[in-house]
């Protein structure tokens, strides 16, 4: 074979090989590429979850403390029997609707919470995953109807009261939205009669529980140990709500175990997005 000959087929072999090598280099670069994208927007929705979490947590830490403390109450110290019935007028009205307000106000901040972190891919970060395990929690102690007892809210009525709470803020920047105050609350419901239809129920239960037996707390001992949970969760060192008011109900005497109210009843397991 002629020198040129082999030395062209060496030059095309090494060319070849050359360019194996470039599309090697180039798909690894690519794939470098494409990783990095990921670990960087796995990075920026932890950073913003996190960043949404810090602005909320304390409105959401103080609406939780204040209805595990007026289940507490309820529950506990005989909060409603001792109001509700008072004879004036204005404390009597205070002790249903309060309660009331206190659970929308819950609810509220719960969907401020899920609606702002909604778009981000946050479920992948653990701890975005613990607190939205937390608020499910919750929310599933309100609609479960493993126990038949008062403040029954499905999922669809739960996220309907905090729409109906929400404020929109128009700030261009900090919190897009907040939770309508108590002041308002009251007056909307003599004002307003689409908006007190919502609230009918609710006001109804109150004088429920007031009147009932222990049978009565059982969603509300429930629902209170939830919110102890996600108090320890969002305030795990004390700093804002004190060890002294995070004490927690005692079980209450069931027919399902304490532990297993959240899950559906069979019947309910198709139809579990009510």
């Amino acid at each position: 074979m002629e020198p040129e000959v082999i030395v062209g087929l060496g030059s095309a072999g090494l060319a070849l090989l050359a360019a194996i090598i470039s599309g090697l280099m180039a798909n690894r670069s690519l794939r470098l590429v494409h990783k990095l994208g990921r670990q960087q927007k796995h990075e920026d929705a932890a950073e913003e979850a996190e960043r949404i979490l810090h602005m909320y947590r304390d409105p959401l830490l103080d609406a939780a403390q204040t209805l595990q403390s007026r289940i507490y109450n309820i529950v506990d110290q005989s909060y409603l029997e001792r109001y509700l019935t008072c004879g004036e007028e204005d404390e009597e009205r205070y002790a249903r609707d309060y309660t009331v307000f206190a659970i929308a106000e819950y609810l509220c901040w719960v969907e401020i919470v899920r609606r702002e972190l909604r778009f981000l891919d946050a479920g992948e970060v653990d701890r975005n995953r613990q607190l939205l395990s937390h608020l499910t929690r919750t929310q599933v102690s309100f609609q479960t109807d493993r126990i038949d007892a008062p403040f029954q809210i499905f999922r669809g009525r739960q996220r309907a009261i905090a729409e109906l709470m929400m404020v929109p803020t128009n700030a261009p920047e900090g919190p897009r939205s907040e939770c309508l105050g108590y002041a308002t609350f009251r007056r909307r419901l003599d004002t307003d009669a689409e908006f007190a239809s919502w609230f009918g129920r609710l006001r109804a239960d109150v004088d429920v529980v007031a009147a009932s037996g222990p049978e009565a707390d059982v969603r509300l001992a429930r629902l209170q140990h939830d919110l102890i949970d996600l108090i320890d969760f969002l305030d795990p060192k004390a700093f804002r709500i004190p060890p002294n008011l995070r004490n927690r109900l005692a079980e209450p005497a069931t027919t399902v175990p304490f532990q297993d109210l959240r899950e559906p009843s069979p019947v309910a397991r198709s139809r579990s997005a009510r």
